[in-house]
């Protein structure tokens, strides 16, 4: 599950797996081992995905937040704002009302 988790992460942020490899300095088979479940990432390793996703350790390996944790709405939002932009970013015209307040309930739903 660690493995699902990381990659899920990593598609709300829209990032490659070269990405997210360059961005932990790691290579970027090792990403695909660890999001197949192939491979373990080492405890500094782990601390360094938690941090570069800003989540806890604990949501890392249980998928559960940590007791203390708290929802940082503007952080989230930001996260997928720039994931989207970069998913949408081919498109010519502006969004409609509704399908802006459509994309806005998406990105804050879970991931």
């Amino acid at each position: 599950m660690l493995g699902a988790r990381i990659a899920a992460l990593r598609h709300d942020r829209g990032w490659s797996q070269a990405e997210l490899a360059r961005r932990l300095g790691i290579s970027t088979s090792a990403v695909g081992m660890y999001e197949q479940g192939r491979r373990e990432p080492s405890a500094e390793l782990l601390v360094a995905l938690s941090e570069e996703f800003k989540v806890s350790t604990d949501y890392l390996l249980t998928g559960k937040p940590a007791a203390m944790d708290h929802v940082d709405v503007a952080r989230l939002l930001e996260n997928r704002l720039s994931a989207a932009q970069q998913r949408l970013s081919h498109r010519a015209q502006g969004f409609t009302p509704r399908e802006l307040a459509v994309l806005l309930a998406a990105m804050l739903m879970e991931p």
